[in-house]
């Protein structure tokens, strides 16, 4: 058998939390494409719903839904990898000739771009073929300020994809560009067209290279850069025999301290959601708390309809509702995945509790 079909080219999606990482893979999964691509999905938490809101992607994809892919779940990542390649060589997945690894929008690339280069048994069966940053047009200032990862997953990108750039000004988009280019001025840029999301998915995601060297070359130079955009960052030590750039199982960061803030939840509801309510209650949380929500994601049962609806939030920002036209799994309740920096699951719900119980004048527990 030819190295061609041998060694099998893996894209790495990386962003912050809410950039749009799912949806864009989701729309590569659809029609002939799907059937000839793997795809690992990493949810930070163990309450992930990601994977079921991108619909039928087939017998092909993997939930990573323990925690961050850069820390322990690189372990997790490997045995995955390994043993999607050995179900295929024996015959019991689909043929697939493509590999999509997802990441949570609170990984560090660098050390995920290390392990698939220096595991010898990754390395023997995969190469890293690109790896894209998605990048949110609307708050991409807000997410570098506050979150060293922002700039590790930009320097460690060879191709960006800012989404987006139809809710943001178009001087604000074209001042991202250069903020990023300035940033990685080897990486290419592309702007997602939300009139014709498809048209560029293969641009984006990636062909197999025809050179593994030098692909596995150019990642090389992603982790060194990422690694130390994150020391400037403050998140990693200077460089030492113990630096995750001589060693990428070294001791915790302070990525891991922040990692220690952030809570991931999901908020179940037995009854249908009178809409009304509860959009007016979550308009009221993310004025108040978005800062602190970095995102909100789920699907949501409604009174008066049978069908669910898919809410995506990040920050202050809600998305347009996605209406699906059937329910991903067999539970037919509202669950609502947040990730919030250092705001509680038990303030969140008690804030709900305490708004529904003042329009209905009902008393309740908080």
């Amino acid at each position: 058998m030819s190295l061609a079909y041998d060694v099998l080219p893996v894209t790495l999606v990386t962003g912050f939390l809410g950039s749009g990482k799912s949806t864009l893979i989701a729309d590569a999964l659809t029609g002939e494409r799907a059937r000839d691509t793997a795809v690992l999905v990493n949810e930070f938490g163990a309450v992930g719903l990601d994977h079921l809101l991108m619909g039928e992607v087939g017998p092909q994809t993997v939930l990573l839904d323990n925690g961050c892919l850069c820390c322990a779940m690189r372990g997790e990542m490997k045995e995955a990898l390994a043993m999607l390649f050995s179900r295929r060589a024996r015959g019991e997945t689909p043929p697939f000739s493509r590999v999509i690894v997802e990441t949570t929008g609170l990984a560090t690339p660098a050390p995920i771009i290390a392990t698939l280069l220096g595991d010898a048994v990754l390395a023997s069966h995969y190469t890293l073929a690109a790896t894209l940053t998605v990048v949110d047009a609307v708050n991409a200032r807000t997410q570098r300020a506050a979150h060293p990862e922002w700039l590790a997953q930009v320097s460690a990108a060879d191709r960006f994809l800012v989404t987006k750039t139809d809710l943001a000004d178009a001087a604000g988009v074209e001042a991202l560009i250069g903020e990023l280019q300035a940033l990685n001025p080897a990486a290419q840029v592309h702007l997602r067209d939300a009139q014709a999301p498809h048209a560029q998915l293969e641009d984006v995601l990636g062909a197999p290279v025809a050179d593994p060297l030098q692909a596995a070359m150019h990642a090389a130079s992603r982790v060194g850069g990422a690694t130390r955009a994150l020391r400037l960052a403050g998140v990693v030590r200077a460089e030492s025999a113990e630096s995750p750039e001589a060693n990428p199982e070294a001791n915790p960061t302070a990525h891991e301290a922040e990692l220690a803030r952030i809570e991931a939840f999901c908020a179940r509801f037995d009854e249908p959601l009178d809409w009304a309510v509860f959009t007016l209650w979550l308009t009221m949380l993310l004025n108040r708390h978005g800062e602190r929500i970095l995102r909100v994601k789920g699907v949501l049962a409604l009174e008066g309809s049978d069908l669910p609806v898919v809410l995506h939030a990040v920050h202050h920002l809600v998305h347009p509702v996605l209406h699906l036209d059937a329910w991903p799994d067999a539970e037919r309740s509202t669950r609502l995945v947040f990730i919030t920096d250092g705001l509680s699951q038990d303030a969140i719900m008690a804030s709900y509790r305490r708004f529904h119980a003042h329009l209905h004048h009902a008393d309740v527990p908080t």
